[in-house]
């Protein structure tokens, strides 16, 4: 249910006053739909790799093949989804992408499972197939999930500002049941002297299969979904759809933009285990309690983010971050220094959360722009669109880690002391590839083709329409 209150705008005269609002009540169960999934994935993003090379001894060069495959495969899924699912007629209190949210759970847990029920003594080939199958059913689910979630948080609002806020918020409930993920991660991949034994490990991440699923469902049931946000809504033809994304210089800007910079925030938990442990040698106790220090800096990051946005705007704001996470890059690639790494995941985290913020209202204002243009807000197709290039990039992140790692002689297994090249490796998938991403980020952002004048006239248009749909 979205609410209408009028406030004065000080930064400009010129700015009508009347800003669409989304209630708190609303964003904490936008926040808790989104954390739920979010659990899962980052616990696989955290610790599946390490899971399947260390205790399952899995080889990881056949762990990123299956990464990559999927990711291809199932990138196809993405965009049909969004256009099926731009098309499903919304219903009075069962809303339209609230039921895709909601039907689409199983799918996230049955694949989650498949993936932590595994052995050791089943041949690779047979894992192989199963956690390629694992991994398909998971990101259809996700991805089913994620699309309409995505779709419906555009929708309730036109506000940069406010779609920054719903997004922040949102963020706050995925941290802190990311802690959790990150505990995990940390107490029992991070082996030490004494690794815990496969049942335990199992046993874990079923709790967190469990739990994720769980939360999604009540945050998915509570978010109220208004018919009126729909008024007037038409549905262009496949073609004219396909040539207008084609034509759109903006979005495939974004397109790329979410390639690169998404290529290396999915990624980072992944790659910083074996940073801490096989390149400066460090167990899962040291990790967790500099993590406990270091904590109030997440949350610092999301209320920094917004209050930089609102002086320079989201673009501005995002190049400024990755400028800094840049350095801090830089730092991990040339330095094995405890600390030093610790003040750089910092920094590097803040830039993860600018990204996570801002690129919403970045796609909002893209989103805009297509509507003013065709008269038509296709947001769940222009998500799947969008998630051909987001599903695949981490896999293909992985799959550069994990060659980097054979190529270096990385030996998995617990307790394994790694030789020079294997360390130096880790550095350069850990510290080299995000700063050239990074860098290409930063370019996409500079020559942004809606920026200025040419934002702020969609932005003026926009709200005259939303003005009328929720008046």
């Amino acid at each position: 249910m979205i609410t209408i209150f009028k406030k004065k705008d000080k930064s400009s005269q010129e700015r009508d006053n009347t800003v669409h609002k989304v209630p708190f009540r609303q964003k904490m169960y936008f926040g808790l739909s989104i954390a739920g999934v979010t659990f899962i994935s980052s616990t696989i993003d955290g610790a599946m790799l390490k899971f399947y090379t260390d205790f399952i001894l899995f080889p990881a060069l056949l762990y990123g093949i299956v990464q990559l495959l999927y990711a291809i495969i199932n990138s196809i899924n993405d965009p049909i989804i969004g256009f099926y699912s731009d098309r499903t007629k919304p219903i009075e209190g069962k809303g339209k992408r609230k039921r895709w949210m909601i039907k689409t759970l199983p799918l996230v847990g049955i694949g989650y499972f498949l993936m932590v029920f595994m052995s050791p003594n089943f041949p690779d080939e047979i894992i192989f197939i199963f956690l390629f199958i694992a991994f398909a059913l998971f990101d259809t689910g996700d991805a089913m999930n994620g699309i309409n979630r995505g779709a419906l948080m555009l929708t309730v609002t036109d506000d940069d500002n406010e779609r920054a806020s719903l997004v922040s918020v949102n963020l706050v409930f995925q941290t802190i049941l990311g802690i959790f993920s990150y505990l995990i991660v940390i107490l029992f991949f991070v082996e030490g002297d004494n690794p815990f034994p496969l049942p335990v490990i199992v046993t874990v991440l079923a709790i967190v299969g469990v739990i994720g699923v769980g939360v999604a469902f009540y945050g998915a049931k509570g978010i109220n979904e208004s018919i009126k946000l729909y008024d007037g809504e038409t549905f262009p033809e496949i073609k004219k759809l396909l040539k207008d994304v084609v034509s759109s210089k903006t979005f495939i800007f974004y397109i790329l933009l979410q390639f690169v910079m998404g290529a290396v925030t999915a990624t980072v938990i992944t790659f910083q285990v074996y940073y801490f442990e096989d390149v400066i040698g460090v167990g899962g106790t040291e990790v967790l309690i500099v993590s406990a220090i270091t904590l109030p800096f997440t949350f610092f990051a999301y209320y920094l983010v917004q209050v930089v946005s609102k002086k320079f705007g989201p673009r501005k704001t995002l190049m400024m971050f990755i400028t800094i996470s840049i350095m801090a890059f830089l730092i991990l690639l040339l330095s094995r220094i405890f600390l030093l790494a610790v003040i750089c995941y910092m920094i590097i985290n803040m830039g993860n959360a600018a990204f996570w913020i801002l690129s919403a209202p970045i796609f909002g204002n893209v989103i805009d722009e297509y509507e003013l243009k065709t008269g038509n807000k296709p947001i769940g197709t222009f998500n799947g669109i969008n998630a051909i290039f987001i599903s695949p990039n981490k896999q293909i992140m992985m799959f550069l880690f994990t060659m980097i790692l054979s190529m270096t002689g990385y030996a998995g297994g617990t307790g394994v002391i790694q030789t020079e090249s294997a360390k130096l490796g880790i550095q350069i998938g850990v510290g080299l590839i995000p700063i050239i991403l990074f860098g290409i980020g930063f370019l996409l952002l500079l020559f942004f083709p809606l920026r200025g004048e040419k934002l702020a006239e969609v932005k003026k248009e926009i709200k005259k329409i939303y003005d009328k749909r929720l008046e």
